[in-house]
């Protein structure tokens, strides 16, 4: 089965409601309000069985002008409209919106049912043909189907039955396998059952037990029991309409216009449109324009951010940035509808072309040939595009598929031709554009090299901090693209330090006369360091040099004030090694004989040692860890 929607348009009392009643004996004004009104306030459901055995379901919304928010709520997943217009009184203001709304809202696929045509004069009739010509030439209902009927004395019903037949085998789904979608437009509770919602499922297939989200709020649900034309049902398709019973959810906690998914969705306060001015628009779209925006069951107001153009006039299309007051969570390819903040008016909608993005300039050329891409590019370049305007880090192929709101399969297809052509790198099961992995590499090489520059005479850049100025990027991704880099040759990795492949220690006469003569200084008393101040005095290039060794790590710190060359520090360790050979333990007054220095350094050292574990004191004296006895030479690290 298909699983069709059917929905009815039309201006009050064109006779929707009984029309649905005559084709499918079901009432779709339910409410006590509804009946004493005599017309639709909220979403009526009906279904029919058609001859050839598919079960249509109808949403029947309400056409008073104060309800047009229903309506809009009930256009969500409609694939075809029955267009009422009452014979005697022909097109009317509001059925001309709706059609608009429809139009806007990409349905296409239109029957013009003409109702009470009992007894109506002949003339009268042609009238109402011409009228729907004109009136609808150069739109989607300039060539649809037009049936007459009569619900009360059943004329064209059947007529009306058998052109469904043909419709509904024509229409195509292509949204089967994406991950569940549905907009709730009905949340109520059943004593002894809980919450309960209505719907619409856009996408996918859900079935009793699923675990689903709700979104704007992230709220993890699960599927008790669904209900399909008021009959228990184990599964649902995309296109029925259905009622599901959640369970870990209250009542407060999901309404009209929020949004159940079976994948994750990102919640944003701005959307990124393609947005068209309705011709007969009372006025243009202009910058800070204030909107309700319908979506989906939703209704939410925005701003209006023209791009690339100062206003939209009407009958004009251009990009728009729509920044709203709530957060919701929608799909690229969902259709919206603009309606004015007061009075409340129809005035354009369009195509969500980026749900989750960035605040643009308004007329930054990038912008508009990014929106270009996404509106009309390839599938290629739509992934491309996401891709390289993601702000760092991989993409799996199911995060393409979910944000293109595409078939994984399809996905993969792209992907593996793009692999192929050199456009995006494989990282494992993950994916980053080619662009973005060289706009990471150049960065990291810019940075470098002017690290090189400033430091030239150090070896390379701790990976530490090298790391540290890339945190948008997860540790994981980061290792992977440093890793990629250093295989093709272009960076280095030595111990704890990064470096250009290019990069040699440069060295300047007068840096290494001064170099020399630090030297020359600690190897007076290596055993006593002397202080900074003492080693350099006001040479400027000698405290240079000086502080270039220390951060190439040849010092190691005793204490706040005392720091020993790295090589004499390592000396003293082999010392203590050799004096072990022959001992079991070795004194204060040995190590400072051993090493032909005062009392403090030797202390300074020893506690040093005792501190890493090399030695232990006992009493007077300190005794070796045999561990240690080995490597001792490896020790410093």
């Amino acid at each position: 089965m298909k699983n069709v929607v059917l929905g009815t348009a039309g201006h009050i009392d064109h006779g929707k409601t009984t029309l649905i009643k005559a084709l499918t004996g079901i009432e779709t004004d339910t409410s006590k309000e509804e009946k004493q009104r005599g017309l639709s306030i909220n979403l009526g459901f009906a279904y029919i069985d058609l001859n050839n055995g598919e079960r249509v379901g109808i949403v029947d919304v309400p056409g008073h002008e104060k309800f047009i928010k229903n309506m809009l709520a009930g256009a969500a997943g409609i694939d075809l409209v029955m267009l009422v217009i009452d014979v005697n009184e022909g097109i009317m203001p509001q059925t001309k919106e709706h059609v608009s709304v429809l139009n806007l809202l990409g349905i296409e696929d239109f029957i013009i049912v003409l109702t009470k045509v009992a007894d109506v004069d002949e003339d009268l009739k042609l009238l109402v043909y011409e009228d729907i010509r004109e009136q609808f030439e150069g739109t989607p209902l300039e060539k649809a189907p037009i049936i007459e009927t009569d619900a009360m004395t059943g004329i064209g019903i059947e007529d009306l039955k058998a052109l469904l037949v043909q419709k509904v085998e024509n229409i195509q789904r292509n949204n089967e396998s994406l991950p569940a979608r549905l907009n709730v437009d009905r949340a109520f509770s059943v004593k002894g059952f809980g919450t309960v919602v209505t719907g619409t499922l856009i996408d996918g297939s859900i079935k009793v037990g699923d675990d689903l989200t709700i979104y704007p709020a992230g709220i993890p649900t699960r599927i008790r029991t669904i209900q399909i034309h008021e009959q228990d049902q184990e599964i649902a398709h995309a296109g029925n309409r259905t009622a599901l019973n959640l369970t870990k959810v209250d009542l407060d906690q999901i309404g009209r216009g929020d949004v159940l998914s079976a994948a994750p969705l990102e919640s944003s306060y701005m959307l990124d449109t393609k947005v068209q001015c309705l011709k007969d628009a009372n006025q243009a779209m202009e910058l800070w324009d204030r909107v309700h925006v319908h979506i989906g069951t939703r209704e939410v107001i925005g701003r209006l951010v023209p791009l690339g153009i100062e206003k939209v006039q009407p009958g004009q299309t251009a990009f728009m940035q729509i920044r709203l007051e709530e957060q919701i969570a929608v799909k690229k390819g969902d259709r919206f509808i603009l309606r004015n903040y007061s009075p409340v008016t129809t005035i354009g909608g369009g195509e969500v072309l980026d749900p989750t993005p960035k605040k643009h300039k308004r007329y930054n050329q990038d912008v508009i040939d990014s929106l270009e891409v996404l509106e009309s590019g390839t599938m290629s370049d739509v992934l491309l595009d996401f891709l390289a305007n993601r702000s760092a880090g991989f993409t799996s192929i199911k995060e393409m598929a979910d944000y293109l709101n595409e078939e994984m399969r399809t996905i993969e297809g792209y992907v593996k031709e793009m692999v192929d052509a050199g456009d995006l790198i494989k990282f494992g099961q993950f994916y980053m554009a080619k662009v973005s992995f060289e706009a990471i590499q150049r960065e990291m090489e810019e940075m470098l090299k002017e690290f090189h520059r400033i430091n030239n005479m150090i070896a390379g850049m701790s990976l530490e901090e090298f790391r540290s100025r890339f945190n948008k990027i997860t540790p994981k991704e980061l290792n992977a693209i440093i890793q990629s880099i250093v295989s093709q040759g272009q960076f280095v990795i030595e111990g704890d330090l990064i470096r250009l492949a290019s990069h040699s220690i440069a060295i300047s006469p007068a840096q290494a006369k001064a170099r020399k003569a630090i030297e020359e200084k600690l190897a007076e008393n290596p055993f006593a360091p002397p202080l900074f101040e003492e080693v350099v005095g006001k040479d400027k290039t000698m405290r240079e040099v000086y502080m270039l060794m220390r951060k190439q790590n040849e010092f190691y710190r005793l204490d706040k004030q005392t720091e020993i060359h790295i090589s004499y520090y390592n000396e003293a360790l082999r010392r203590l090694k050799d004096f072990f050979q022959d001992k079991d333990t070795i004194a204060l007054a040995d190590f400072r004989n051993l090493l032909g220095t005062s009392r403090k350094y030797a202390l300074l050292l020893l506690e040093d040692f005792d501190k890493r574990g090399i030695t232990k004191r006992d009493g007077d004296v300190r005794v070796i860890n045999p561990k240690y006895l080995q490597k001792i030479e490896e020790a410093f690290m």
